[in-house]
């Protein structure tokens, strides 16, 4: 059988593969289109893209290629500014990873830059894929204005090829509380299932009934929930409320589904069509103290206890023209107007993606890190880089564990893409592996001290504009509402656990072949390899194995083929998941 060798013992990196990095020798060595010069500022030899304001928005880009082979593990690192930047995603970086025609497997790209006139740097890890020939390094602007980089880094870390492994895996439950008190576990509901939209595309109360029941089995105690502005205030100008309209009534359904599940509801701020949104702060906390009193104190609904500005404020909070220092002070306005109106609602910060730079700025900020009562980002992994998943939580981990007090942290988006992805298409998520992958990315993240995880999303729905959200546990209903095999990796989290339980660090022998958690008296598992792995504890525990694989996850409200430890053990059968209720 073969695993994974731990990407924390990595060797040195290699040196710089770039040439001409500081572009020193103008731009000798990089791939360069039309818009594309040698500039200086501030005498600093850099590149420079200018994109005229009336360009159609495409992506410019300045690019190295180097040769690398299939696990390779490569950074990117440069200095970066924007200068008068609109439209499109930015001034950025990516790692792209090409087969030996040409064709790209994979990519990797960092958050954007963020402020105007300003250097800061940027950076992405990738790791290649398999059928990888070549890794290809880029500096990229897409919108219009100016981008600005220097210091341009490319390392090759390590390779993360597969070894031999033989003998069984050992899983050590240590007495490490690295989670006194978990937030919970769930999928994103956006409450909009109940609207037009979806009775127009054939929804019946009898396919109603069916989501309730498997929300009320999922049992999950966190949720995420998407609130657009125009449901409840159409105009954009923070007085006037339609807190009656059509999808107001929808997310009015589904808020009781979950306050008869004693769930936590976080409110999550979108502005899809607004204009100047956040020009008027004052206004603005007003508007969401009126809503979130409407929905607690008129509505009862108790299960709404937390609130986010906006999803994913480094990129679209940015393109809208705001600043770092807007985004703090919206957040303490906010809180300042729920502690007004004698709410209890908890304010969480970041909801970033990307890239570290926006969380980092959010810890770093005194008055923000005050504002915030926990944190949250978000990550969508290319299927290769999951194995990068202990950098993505090690990176937030650190910069809060030097903080006081210590606040939470948890990843309220995640999930994994393809080159068939986009931002509302993801085939890839009706995979079995996607399953494996889910169990194997929180177990991780649990042991490393995250205290929730909220999938990206639900189940197939159509958003408001007859969008459609092909993300999901389960299908729609021209599938016939199928199951996919990671609604059983996150149900199996969901009925197990219960708000409030610690986590206690387990440490496995092989820990890129089987990996191993413990919340409250139960151990979450799971077997990454391709083999059958025989498992062990070395003291002695009693209590019912359930197994999850390829073989059990058709069906819906299902808790796994049940199995007994013996021996202090049990066989875990390929790329398979599950728990062990513990009897002591």
């Amino acid at each position: 059988m073969a695993c994974l060798i731990p990407i924390l013992t990595l060797c040195a990196a290699t040196a710089n593969l770039l040439a001409n990095p500081g572009f020193d020798v103008g731009l000798d060595g990089w791939k360069v289109g039309a818009m594309v010069e040698a500039a200086t500022m501030e005498d600093r030899s850099a590149a420079r893209i200018s994109v005229q304001q009336d360009a159609a928005v495409s992506w410019h880009t300045i690019h190295q290629t180097v040769d690398a082979s299939p696990y390779g593990l490569f950074q990117g690192k440069a200095d970066a500014m924007g200068c008068s930047v609109t439209a499109g995603h930015g001034v950025y970086m990516a790692l792209e990873f090409y087969d030996e025609n040409g064709k790209r497997l994979s990519f990797a790209q960092s958050e954007p830059v963020f402020g105007d006139g300003l250097w800061g740097e940027i950076n992405v890890r990738g790791v290649a894929p398999g059928k990888t020939a070549k890794a290809r390094f880029c500096l990229i602007i897409n919108g219009r204005g100016e981008a600005w980089f220097d210091n341009a880094t490319m390392l090759k870390l390590d390779n993360l090829a597969p070894e031999p492994l033989e003998g069984e895996v050992t899983i050590t439950v240590t007495d490490e509380i690295v989670c006194d008190s978990i937030i919970g576990f769930g999928a994103e509901d956006d409450g909009w299932f109940y609207n037009l939209e979806n009775r127009k595309h054939g929804v019946t109360e009898e396919d109603i009934a069916l989501r309730e029941k498997r929300v009320r089995w999922m049992d999950s105690d966190w949720v995420r929930m998407f609130c657009w502005h125009k449901d409840w205030n159409p105009g954009g100008d923070w007085e006037t409320f339609t807190f009656d309209s059509p999808n107001m009534q929808s997310h009015y359904r589904t808020l009781e589904l979950y306050q008869e599940l004693g769930a936590v509801v976080t409110l999550t701020g979108v502005e899809w069509g607004g204009v100047n949104t956040y020009g008027q702060p004052e206004k603005f906390a007003k508007a969401i103290g009126q809503l979130f009193e409407h929905l607690i104190k008129e509505k009862g609904f108790t299960c709404v206890q937390e609130w986010i500005l906006t999803n994913e404020p480094n990129t679209h909070f940015l393109k809208q023209g705001y600043t770092f220092e807007r985004f703090v002070e919206l957040h303490a306005l906010v809180k300042a107007e729920f502690a007004r109106r004698g709410l209890n609602v908890r304010v969480v910060g970041s909801d970033d993606t990307a890239g570290l730079g926006w969380f980092a700025a959010c810890v770093d900020n005194e008055k923000y890190f005050e504002t915030a009562d926990l944190f949250s980002s978000h990550r969508y992994f290319p299927y290769a880089d999951r194995l990068m998943a202990e950098f993505f939580f090690d990176d937030r981990l650190d910069l809060l564990n030097k903080k006081t007090p210590r606040k939470p942290f948890v990843v309220a988006e995640f999930g994994f893409h393809d080159a068939r992805a986009g931002t509302l298409l993801n085939p890839l998520m009706e995979e079995y592996d996607y399953a494996v992958w889910t169990s194997a990315f929180i177990i991780n993240g649990l042991n490393k001290g995250v205290a929730g995880f909220c999938i990206w999303c639900l189940h197939e729905v159509y958003y408001p504009g007859d969008a459609f959200m092909n993300y999901g546990l389960w299908d729609f209903k021209d599938n016939d509402w199928r199951i996919r095999p990671v609604y059983h990796a996150i149900s199996n989290f969901t009925r197990n656990t219960e708000r409030g339980d610690k986590v206690r660090k387990c440490v496995s022998s092989h820990q890129r072949c089987f990996d191993a958690a413990m919340i409250g008296s139960t151990i979450f598992w799971v077997n990454k390899s391709d083999m059958e792995m025989p498992v062990k504890f070395p003291k002695s525990f009693s209590g019912e194995v359930r197994i999850y694989a390829s073989k059990n996850v058709s069906q819906d409200s299902t808790e796994g083929h049940p199995a007994r430890l013996t021996q202090h053990g049990f066989s875990a059968p390929p790329k398979s998941f599950g728990s062990i209720n513990l009897k002591r």
